[in-house]
């Protein structure tokens, strides 16, 4: 049986994860040891390994458990208009509301993307992390994502939607200027919307 497979199995290994989790969410990826996170979840050493054999599988079951409490908090956020292009606009003021109440979620995801680009051998946590994140977006703007030109164009803007939310995630954060902010994600809805629309007329003129 995999670790894991039982109920208090999958408790032990929930606890473990949210251990981590506070880890890196409070002191960073220095603070990431097998010690801290042992004690955080209130589990013996031995067993963290038992669950987790490598540091690089449990930062990546830290950033799946991330990602699916981003997807909760976005559908009990707001529901989504059925228009794509505004469901664009819909899930970048979604994704700001939530970059302004989780902070620490925020500057750890950077953290996590930093030590897998840093650390020969774990460079594929980084693909990982983003493949995931554009899937998250693009499946969001086309939830009927079966037509292979529509799920090209939702992960299309899925991408330049994260290079616009990074880069205002760490400007807002450094400069600590919410009005300009607020125009930065006003300005990129603009442009993720003209943006969207450009792809779909091109998609529909080829056909």
């Amino acid at each position: 049986m995999a670790a894991g497979a039982t109920r208090k199995g999958v408790e032990t290994r929930n606890r473990i994860i949210k251990g981590a989790r506070e880890a890196l969410e409070q002191g960073g990826m220095e603070a990431l040891t097998t010690r801290r996170i042992a004690a955080s979840a209130e589990v013996k050493l031995a067993t963290l390994h038992y669950y987790f054999d490598s540091k690089e599988g449990l930062l990546l079951a830290v950033l799946e458990d991330l990602i699916a409490d981003m997807e909760e908090a976005y559908r009990q956020d707001v529901a989504l208009p059925e228009a794509p292009e505004d469901r664009v606009e819909a899930l970048i003021r979604a994704s700001w509301r939530y970059i302004q109440r989780t902070r620490d979620k925020q500057i750890a995801q950077t953290e996590l993307t930093l030590y897998a680009l840093r650390t020969k051998g774990s460079e594929w946590l980084a693909a990982r992390q983003y493949n995931a994140y554009i899937d998250f977006y693009g499946h969001l703007v086309f939830e009927d994502d079966r037509d292979e030109d529509l799920r090209r164009i939702g992960r299309a803007v899925a991408r330049q939607m994260l290079i616009g939310i990074d880069g205002i995630i760490l400007q807002s954060y450094a400069l600590q200027d919410l009005s300009a902010s607020n125009d930065d994600i006003e300005a990129l809805i603009i442009a993720m919307r003209g943006y969207f629309r450009r792809l779909k007329a091109e998609r529909d003129k080829s056909r």
